[in-house]
């Protein structure tokens, strides 16, 4: 018999919020309507988006991730942090490195409590997987597609008016593209992104600040005539209220053993009535 109320936790990662339910018993089905009704900041709890874990005999968990709109989404960097917040707080995992299943395959989650941050790992990323549409404006896929734009002011960006014109008009309806704005000033990586699936602008992304760091260091190497000499093999991104570390080697042109790093809060638990 389907529950009639759920028993949920809410987290958020720099502002980037989340519902997550725990269905490692297997005993939860939502419909795409209720996913979306849930996520609803007027008439549900109010979320950018809906986790929810499962049950693995190879790993510690299955993430399922689906955006605002009730659909299934691709990779979500914040969503898998904040799923590891949960999954520890429920007790599936401990405070060991750890193996969980999303979009797009197996990650590596880790908790590193001296610092209170949760970690994902990514998946490596040739210099030949990131197109250089011109000078500006750049394309990757970090789990989830992202268009990244490097602009003059980040406040005087119309982000989701320009977001929704490349969201649609360049990927289409049914693809889409996250699109990211950047700004570079005084050696600080600053973004505003535009989620599809939210179809607005959201405090942060993972997979969009794991994207800027590629792009914004691949720019770098070419500006010094293809050196990776001397490179800091990490690069910060404010976001939202604070800031995403992304953490990588480079190898023979590869983007190697990539980390997101950063907080993962916990809001509040509830129970919802479908």
């Amino acid at each position: 018999m389907a529950a009639t109320q759920l028993t949920f936790s809410k987290y958020h990662g720099l502002g980037n919020d989340f519902l997550l339910l725990d269905n490692t018993q297997g005993s939860i089905t939502i419909s795409p309507t209720q996913r979306r009704l849930m996520c609803d900041r007027r008439y549900g709890v109010g979320a950018d988006g809906l986790i929810i874990l499962g049950s693995s005999k190879d790993h510690a968990f299955v993430l399922d991730y689906f955006n605002s709109d009730g659909q299934v989404g691709s990779l979500c960097g914040n969503g898998s942090r904040c799923g590891l917040a949960f999954a520890l707080s429920k007790g599936l995992i401990g405070h060991t490195r750890v193996t969980f299943k999303a979009y797009d395959g197996v990650h590596d989650g880790l908790y590193l409590p001296v610092d209170d941050k949760y970690c994902v790992s990514m998946k490596d990323r040739r210099f030949e997987d990131i197109e250089e549409l011109d000078s500006e404006n750049y394309f990757v896929d970090t789990g989830s597609p992202h268009h990244v734009r490097f602009v003059d002011s980040l406040d005087k960006c119309d982000v989701i008016k320009e977001g929704r014109q490349l969201r649609y008009g360049k990927y289409g309806e049914m693809n889409g593209a996250n699109v990211n704005f950047v700004e570079v000033k005084d050696g600080a990586v600053c973004v505003r992104t535009y989620e599809r699936g939210v179809e607005d602008e959201t405090e942060a992304c993972g997979t969009g600040a794991t994207a800027v760091a590629l792009v914004t260091t691949l720019r770098h190497i070419r500006s010094q005539g293809g050196c990776q000499d001397q490179l800091q093999s990490s690069c910060d991104i404010a976001m939202g209220r604070g800031i995403l570390t992304i953490k990588y080697d480079i190898c023979e042109d590869v983007f190697k053993n990539i980390m997101l790093i950063g907080k993962a809060v916990h809001v509040f638990d509830g129970v919802y009535y479908l």
